[in-house]
């Protein structure tokens, strides 16, 4: 189990800013449907 823990943030470390890159795309793409399901709402 340690062994997964390790080789999870090892890999996270390597492929940092492609990750953190990818997450932010999601979070505004999340924000945006957010604001058209509000939008239609009202």
């Amino acid at each position: 189990m340690l062994a997964q823990v390790y080789a999870a943030l090892a890999y996270y470390y390597a492929n940092q800013q492609v990750i953190d890159t990818e997450i932010a795309a999601e979070i505004e793409e999340y924000d945006r449907l957010e604001a058209e399901y509000t939008a239609k709402r009202q």
